[in-house]
């Protein structure tokens, strides 16, 4: 996987998305928010299967951080990396507040194939409307994400979840507070909408996204899902 990794960017309004691919295959897009962490454990053990696009939305990771923050939303930064690399049809995954961008992606354009989603409750996650007044207030929180919870906002997520044609997985661990409490608050409805949803027994919020249980049951049963509703080839 080594000798296949390479890194690029894609322009976006004027800036620089940053993203690294590796492997070859159906497209699979694993988003990352993190600058410190330049490659997710993801891409080393999915890209045997799927060609791994890797990207960090404008803001985030090793991307450029502009103070004038486009006002599209993520999926055009997203997109703006796909239309680079040609790539057409892809699946996209994201944990945390990735998860939350990875469920906007799907929202926004039919070129998505598949949407995984994990550690983030898709009906009530997120800030409330008083700390993200104070965090515009306060100004700590830098723009890119702040932005991107406005825009989260302006939908009622179980109706755009329901008008997503693509399937639609979501999984938490067992012990993740308060996403899990979230997600089984609000699973027979997403359940009637279609999505997925798995728990993981023992894992909490940190150790659902790392090593061991990434290898041995979270990629595993995530791959499982996609060869049953997506197929190998999308």
């Amino acid at each position: 996987m080594e000798r296949e990794l390479r890194s690029g960017q894609a322009e976006f309004a004027g800036h620089r998305v940053a993203y690294r691919v590796a492997g070859h295959g159906p497209a699979l897009v694993v988003l990352k928010n993190d600058r410190y962490s330049t490659v997710s454990v993801e891409l080393r053990l999915l890209s045997d299967r799927y060609m791994v696009v890797q990207i960090s939305p404008l803001g985030f990771g090793r991307s450029d951080r502009p103070r004038d923050y486009p006002r599209a939303g993520i999926h055009e930064h997203v997109l703006s990396v796909l239309d680079h690399e040609e790539v057409d049809r892809f699946a996209v995954w994201g944990y945390s507040q990735c998860g939350a961008m990875a469920a906007a992606v799907a929202q926004a354009t039919p070129r998505t194939a598949a949407m995984v989603t994990g550690g983030f409750s898709l009906v009530d996650g997120g800030p409330t409307d008083a700390r993200l007044a104070r965090m515009d207030r306060e100004q700590r929180v830098p723009v890119a994400p702040r932005a991107f919870w406005h825009w989260r906002k302006r939908f009622d997520w179980l109706d755009e979840l329901a008008a997503m044609p693509c399937p639609r997985l979501l999984y938490v661990g067992r012990e993740d507070r308060p996403a899990a409490l979230g997600i089984r608050g609000s699973r027979d409805a997403l359940t009637e909408r279609g999505v997925d949803v798995i728990e993981f027994d023992g894992l909490d919020h940190r150790t659902c996204e790392r090593e061991p249980a990434l290898s041995t049951r979270v990629v595993p049963t995530v791959v499982d899902w996609f060869d049953e509703c997506v197929g190998t080839t999308w």
